[in-house]
């Protein structure tokens, strides 16, 4: 019975929050007529959290309560165990009553002062939200709990600072002080990853019994990673500007926020860690320094301050530095009174502002004191607040910055040049629409790769570059074959076959016109496919499970019929409805895998394999690495189709065609078992996607996108072809002449430790152009500004076959020369990440941007990956997953955004969140699953990955790994205030329009899938689990 009243403290605020967020998203809260079911709602929720929470308070003061409270498990993973535990000891107890009667009272203070605000129905769901968060943090009885707590209520903060949008200058400091924020949550992960590797385990009472055991270097390092996190949240001394900037919200916000509730969460953080700062007694001295210069700083810079709240705030920020250096000198119980008396009273003091602004007729200003005026030094710095945020911005900043802005030259003269893109191209790829349009001309067709090299060296432009003359051969060898597989089926070549076959193929067009014979064609191809699922079913390998029916046939057969029948339909309607029929028989077909897969049971299921020579067959079949990949695939496709309905109208049956071919082929690849086979899919899947960016792109620059996009994927084919062919090789001499490049025969060869390394870097080579990692990005940054918003480049970014490849194919084949270059790969991951993060920053162009970011997100997840342990491979294909979502929902914003506005650049841009709520809402949740918040499935992976970082190569590369994260949270929270909060620089009211029913579906799955997997991400982890496993054994035999 306690337990499920102690559940329900922190699940009564959150049950509001969601019950308010789905009010406002199907539009049933708005104006001032639903305002008093809004506000009953959030303060019944409070009222019945208070009223729970005295009963456990009775319950203690009875006897009858212990410490801690079992409410279940929540997430498992290896060793990895996180239990839903709640802490009912003396200070989370008065902690609770804290928060949830000051929240209770600040809720219905604000009912009154909120009244006919605009943002009435929002304030109260990030009220609610906010409350939860609190008491979660407050009540958990693990870190990871406490963790997540913790970055809702800062996400929370972001979102009241910024709350006013006709105020500029609340934007950018509601970016900042998140990102502040986000520095003290890497120290905060460190801690738990360095709990779980010393002490094994993060339950409190784990940590604080085992603090003892620890060595005073682990103690010392354990206690500062927990004390950066509550320096961070409290404001501490270097991290202090933050807490002046976070004024601009609502007066409510601002006395829950930073006077009663937040500002103290990590001197509860300290105060619960008690244990194990007494191991360190350098800690302690360190955190005792930083309280002192904290009050020191808070009260001089207060009391030059002339209006009443920036005295508050500092003054707060003064009370907090006493507070932890009480806790420095060890008078615990000291501090936990001063945080219980200065909540009450600054809060009191922040609601009692406005009345007393009122009575004083709105005049800011107060005396300053004489003892300080005539000090005119001390005066003056502490008027300028000690330069410490102009120190901040001289010392990080800028320099950042200027190094974002060399990086960029870097990208544009050499990257691009050295993959082959002349400059004048990357110079007018990176300008203004007019300016493409003028340059490149509306009609100019691809050249040819000679011709290409010869027009420009005789118009005195540059040459192809480094990898262009290396590679000329290649593609000159391959040019018939390009010219008829890919150009001329684009182009004029489609016209001149069309008109040689036209005679012949007339009859078949009369007959296929009629009703009846279609139909019978298309149960025919149904018969066939289901006849070859039976017979490759039938000849499944022992040790592996097949289904019934030939699931995996069918995941290949849907799109190619939707595919057929998009092509046959003469109406646009007829077209999209015949895509999303086929789209939602695909998720239905992927769901069904999803459902019948069985975890537990070792080697392939749903296997299907039929050879038809010697070298080739067909292989099908899924474990743990793929069977999220399928429905991913499945609801992107779906994904595209309602999203593109509106806006490709002009041949719609080749755009609905070419997606589910699209989606087919990046099936085939994540069901093969043969590298053969996957090659082949490879190229299938270069054909559409060409197509959808050479017809569909949204500039003049299409036409060189395309061919910089061709020119890329055709390398990385060929060298990922070249490594297949020396495995089949490698084969045919261990087996007396047979060749063959089944996953099982190969595994049954080894490949000599002599000869893995090249191959490794081939197929390595070939799958980084598909991944677009750092340097073999080029293509994607203009595939993403010049091709299709949303379509093709969901695809490309938001599925991470590459990933699934190195996993399935190259760690499994290749470890010993995994191990052996797997410091380099690591290496090129976090360079990336840096690189793309910083480029990132100095984007103008949203497309540009999220292109960036995904370059920087690849080199995370390779970093995690090349850690080649069990943490990391897990890690790494989470956050390939969890990429998948997260980037399309950020490309579909941004396609949404060019098909409302014709832009997506910043400064044309701004103001959109009032005119667009809902969509600036799914921007927000996908930005915030982007950078791995906790409720969203980065959270999980991107700790695993960290832990797997950590363990392989130690302190100083799992903290230059998590700086990609802080990075991250930086220039997405930038573009999102660029776009939605900040005023548009013109100073005109852009005619927006919000979510359209079918964007609402999307929005709506999108949104819920992120949500409800990242909440409960246990069963996921558990898929993927056996496979991982299965290769990190490999790497702890060394490599053998």
């Amino acid at each position: 019975m306690l337990e499920w009243i102690a559940g329900l403290i922190p699940a009564l605020p959150l049950v509001a929050a969601l019950w308010i967020g789905i009010a406002i998203w199907f539009r049933r809260a708005h104006g001032e007529a639903h305002e008093r079911r809004t506000s009953r709602i959030a303060l019944t929720a409070c009222t019945v959290s208070l009223a729970a929470a005295l009963v456990l308070v009775a319950a203690r003061l009875a006897g009858d309560l212990p410490d801690q409270l079992l409410l279940g498990r929540w997430l498992s993973s290896g060793d990895f165990q996180v239990n839903l535990n709640v802490a009912t000891d003396p200070l989370s107890l008065t902690l609770m009553i804290l928060v949830s009667a000051a929240c209770l009272f600040i809720t219905r203070f604000s009912v009154n002062y909120m009244h006919r605000e605009a943002g009435f129905h929002r304030f109260f769901l990030i009220l609610s939200l906010f409350t939860a968060a609190m008491l979660l943090l407050v009540m958990s009885g693990n870190a990871v709990l406490t963790f997540i707590g913790w970055e809702v209520a800062g996400l929370c903060s972001y979102l009241l600072i910024s709350f006013f949008q006709d105020r500029p200058i609340a934007a950018e400091n509601a970016t900042r002080a998140f990102v502040t924020n986000r520095i003290g949550d890497a120290g905060f992960l460190f801690g738990i990853a360095l709990s779980f590797r010393w002490l094994g385990g993060v339950d409190w009472p784990t940590m604080t019994a085992g603090a003892a055991g620890l060595s005073s270097v682990q103690a010392g390092t354990l206690a500062g990673c927990f004390l950066l996190a509550a320096m961070a949240k409290s404001a501490q001394i270097p991290l202090t500007p933050w807490l002046a900037r976070a004024m601009e919200g609502p007066t409510p916000s601002s006395a829950l926020f930073y006077g009663a509730v937040m500002v103290h969460a990590g001197v509860y953080l300290v105060l619960r860690l008690q244990p194990l700062f007494e191991q360190s007694p350098v800690a302690m001295a360190v955190m005792a320094v930083i309280g002192l210069a904290t009050a020191l700083y808070g009260f001089l810079a207060g009391l030059a301050q002339t209006d009443i709240k920036s005295a508050l705030i500092f003054s707060t920020s003064g009370q907090l530095g006493l507070m932890f250096l009480a806790c420095g000198l060890g008078l615990w119980q000291l501090a936990l009174v001063h945080l219980c008396g200065h909540a009450i009273f600054r809060g009191y003091q922040f609601l009692s502002a406005p009345a007393i602004l009122y009575q004083l007729h709105g005049e800011h200003t107060r005396p300053v004191p004489a003892y300080l005026a005539r000090q005119r030094g001390m005066y003056a710095a502490a008027l300028q607040r000690f330069w410490l945020e102009d120190a901040m911005n001289w010392g990080i900043v800028r320099p950042v910055h200027r190094l974002a802005s060399y990086l960029s030259v870097f990208d544009t003269a050499v990257v691009d040049r050295a993959t082959g893109l002349p400059a004048p191209a990357v110079n007018a790829l990176s300008s203004l629409a007019q300016w493409e349009e003028h340059h490149f001309g509306a009609g100019r067709f691809m050249d040819l790769p000679g011709s290409a090299r010869r027009t420009s060296t005789q118009g005195g432009q540059e040459d192809q570059g480094i990898v262009g003359w290396v590679t000329e051969w290649i593609a000159t060898a391959f040019h018939r074959i390009e010219e008829q597989l890919v150009f001329k089926a684009l182009g004029q070549g489609m016209v001149t076959v069309s008109h040689r076959m036209g005679h012949r193929l007339s009859r078949v067009e009369r007959w296929l016109g009629r009703s009846w014979s279609w139909i019978a064609v298309m149960v025919v191809i149904l018969a066939v496919l289901a006849g070859i699922g039976e017979m490759m079913h039938g000849s499944g390998e022992q040790g592996t499970r097949s289904s019934g029916f030939p699931l995996l046939s069918a995941l290949i057969g849907v799109p190619l019929l939707g595919m057929i029948a998009a092509l046959r339909a003469r109406q646009a309607r007829t077209a999209f409805a015949l895509g999303l029929t086929g789209a939602v028989v695909e998720l239905i077909l992927a769901v069904a895998v999803l459902i019948g897969f069985q975890p537990h049971l070792p080697g392939m299921q749903f296997v299907e394999q039929l050879e038809m020579l010697p070298w080739l067959g067909v292989h099908w079949g899924v474990d743990g690495l793929s069977v999220l990949f399928l429905p991913l695939t499945a609801l992107l496709a779906l994904f595209i189709i309602l999203y593109a309905q509106p806006y490709h109208q002009e041949r719609p049956g080749a755009f609905v065609a070419s997606v589910l071919a699209l989606e087919g082929a990046l099936m085939g690849m994540f069901i093969a078992l043969n590298l053969l086979q996957f090659w082949l899919f490879a190229v299938a899947e270069v054909i559409p996607a060409t197509f959808l960016i050479v017809r569909y792109g949204t500039s003049a620059g299409r036409v060189r996108a395309t061919w910089q996009f061709v020119r890329s994927m055709s390398g990385g084919l060929a060298m990922l072809f070249a490594g297949i062919v020396l495995l089949g090789w490698n084969h045919a001499t261990a087996t007396s002449g047979i060749w063959s490049f089944d996953l099982p025969s190969l595994l049954e060869t080894p490949v000599p430790k002599g000869q893995q390394s090249l191959i490794f870097i081939l197929l390595f080579a070939g799958l980084a152009v598909r991944l677009a990692l750092f340097p073999l990005h080029s293509w994607l940054p203009i595939v993403a500004k010049h091709g299709t918003v949303a379509l093709g480049v969901v695809f490309l970014v938001g599925v991470k076959v590459g990933i699934y490849a190195l996993l399935r194919f190259v760690l499994p084949l290749l470890p010993a020369a995994a191990q052996q270059w797997g410091g380099a790969v690591m290496a090129l991951g976090l360079a990336g990440m840096l690189y793309g993060a910083l480029l990132a920053f100095i984007r103008t162009d949203l497309r540009r941007l999220l292109a960036f970011a995904v370059i920087s997100h690849t080199g995370a997840l390779v970093a995690g990956l090349f850690s080649l342990t069990s943490s990391g491979l897990r890690g790494g294909l989470l956050l390939s997953l969890n990429l998948g979502l997260a980037a399309a929902g950020l490309f579909i914003v941004a396609g949404l955004l060019y098909h409302r506005l014709g832009t997506t650049r910043f400064h044309r841009l701004g103001g959109l969140f009032d005119a667009a709520p809902l969509l600036g809402l799914t921007f927000l949740v996908a930005m915030l699953g982007s950078i791995a918040m906790p409720g969203t499935p980065g959270f999980e992976a991107a700790h695993l990955a960290l832990e797997g970082v950590f363990e392989s190569r130690g302190w100083g590369v799992a903290i230059l790994a998590a700086s990609g994260n802080v990075l991250a949270a930086g220039y997405l929270l930038w573009a999102y205030q660029r776009i939605f909060l900040a005023r548009n620089p013109k100073g005109v009211t852009l005619p927006m329009v919000d979510l359209r029913s079918r964007e609402l579906v999307v929005a709506g799955l999108l949104c819920a899938v992120i949500i409800s997997v990242g909440l409960y991400a246990d069963p996921w982890i558990e898929m993927i689990s056996g496979a991982v496993e299965k290769v990190a054994r490999l790497f702890e035999a060394g490599g053998h």
